[in-house]
């Protein structure tokens, strides 16, 4: 798993915590009746029950995860020990299974394939490439091997420099088309269970009723359940959530959204143009946010709602001015 990361590209600091413990999900991101669609990469941690198939470029499973559908990688893709899919695997490049993975349809692998004992394929395999039978090594136990080697031949100066590559102190974000479904998470047709927080970027559908310890949802978002939570809530420029909400701190409800349900949290930040269509419950209170749009005639006024949701909430920001001209040619003050 730590090789595959660093294959990537993505520096370690953090990447190991987001990996174990929290639920990112990247731009256009669709779960469709059977399949979970993601735009780019996706890695699957330990312990995973994830009740869809998957569609990614290179594709990453943990032990002892078990997906409940067909699979499909535009790429490579890895699967380590024990794990099951319940379906059949399609890969457009290579493919390596570890020990007594189980596939329970065809595998069909346009490049090479390389294998692990006791490894089942219940309608059988095609390869164009290279086949492999062999017990290949968990990739962390590789590189430790191979630092431990570079030590024994007295090249310490290459250990330092390859600890300082996997464990750099500076912050670098995550590729922001990958997926990462984090460690022992629950991820089915009706529920979405996550150890840590749960990131939703922009333009996404998704499926089940959500419990992580916060959660953050970008804009133009659809969620077909409700959204609970130890720690805050943030609901981005119109999105549509079609359950409730529930937060015991702060949930906050940007412009154009539409809550289909009650909303609980100590404290309530919702933006005038957002819909609640349930009881607001907020022992702190509830702020309402609202745009300055004083002065402007009310066919600007509308123009200006329509393009605002079609932008992030840092363009038309809370306070600013806004310059009806710009909006409407045809309006003078």
């Amino acid at each position: 798993m730590l090789y595959t990361i660093m294959l990537m590209g993505i520096t370690m600091t953090g990447a190991v915590d987001e990996i174990s413990h929290n639920f990112i999900v990247p731009d256009g991101t669709r779960m469709e009746e059977h399949t979970v669609v993601a735009s780019g990469d996706v890695i699957i941690g330990n312990g995973v029950n994830l009740g869809y198939g998957v569609i990614g470029e290179n594709i990453t499973v943990g032990e002892h995860t078990s997906i409940g559908g067909d699979v499909r990688a535009r790429s490579d893709m890895r699967v380590d020990l024990w794990s099951n899919v319940r379906g059949s695997v399609q890969v457009d490049a290579d493919a390596y299974f570890g020990e007594f993975v189980s596939i329970d349809g065809k595998l069909l692998v346009k490049g090479n394939l390389d294998v692990g004992n006791n490894v089942k394929i219940a309608e059988g395999y095609t390869a164009k490439g290279w086949i492999v039978v062999r017990n290949p090594l968990p990739m962390i136990t590789f590189i430790f091997l191979y630092l431990v080697a570079l030590l024994q031949i007295g090249r310490a100066e290459e250990v330092n420099k390859a600890l300082d590559e996997l464990f750099s102190e500076e912050d670098s974000p995550l590729s922001e088309k990958l997926m990462i479904i984090p460690d022992h998470a629950r991820v089915t047709l009706t529920e979405i269970i996550i150890p840590g927080a749960v990131v939703i970027h922009n333009d996404c559908r998704l499926f089940g009723n959500i419990k992580a310890k916060s959660v953050f949802i970008g804009d133009r978002n659809t969620i077909f359940g409700s959204i609970r939570t130890d720690h805050d809530i943030h609901i981005g420029v119109g999105s549509t959530i079609d359950g409730e909400i529930e937060s015991k701190r702060e949930a906050t409800i940007s412009r154009g959204s539409h809550i289909m349900g009650d909303v609980e949290a100590n404290e309530v930040v919702l933006h005038e143009t957002a819909r609640v269509d349930g009881t607001i419950r907020a022992p702190k209170g509830v702020i309402q946010i609202r745009d300055e749009t004083d002065g402007l005639k009310d066919e600007t006024l509308r123009t200006y709602h329509c393009f605002s949701l079609l932008f992030s909430q840092e363009v038309f920001s809370v306070g600013s001015s806004i310059d009806g001209d710009t909006l409407n040619p045809g309006y003078t003050n």
